[in-house]
């Protein structure tokens, strides 16, 4: 009956030592929470207007649109049987529904080699 009853006794200083440290370990974890807080600094909306005012402002260029360029057309063989030079002007690109409508005024030639996209590049 002894043996019993300081088993009991053991279990029961067992579950009090458990709970002291779930309880001593969420205290610990809550003054964490409140030191870190009470060493940031607040912010306000007077803070965050001026840092946004510190801020640079953003700048998005658009390059002015090409005139010049080229047209080739290719046979099946990827032989180019004409090249046209110039300056082109798109009057509709189709994006409405309509006919694609692009003028070109410049030069044309006739034959020339197929050049692979990364020599025509190079040009």
């Amino acid at each position: 009956m002894r043996k019993r009853k300081r088993q009991t006794v053991k279990k029961l200083i067992q579950c009090v030592a458990i709970i002291a440290a779930g309880v001593l370990a969420i205290i610990l974890f809550m003054l964490a929470i409140w030191y870190r807080g009470k060493n940031s600094e607040p912010v306000t909306d007077e803070q965050v207007a001026a840092q946004m005012q510190q801020a640079e402002p953003l700048v998005i260029e658009t390059p002015e649109t090409a005139a010049e360029g080229s047209i080739r057309v290719y046979d099946y063989d990827g032989c180019c049987i004409y090249a046209y030079y110039g300056k082109i002007r798109i009057n509709n690109d189709g994006k409405n529904g309509k006919d694609i409508d692009v003028e070109a005024i410049g030069y044309l030639e006739g034959y020339q080699e197929h050049k692979d996209e990364s020599e025509a590049g190079n040009e």
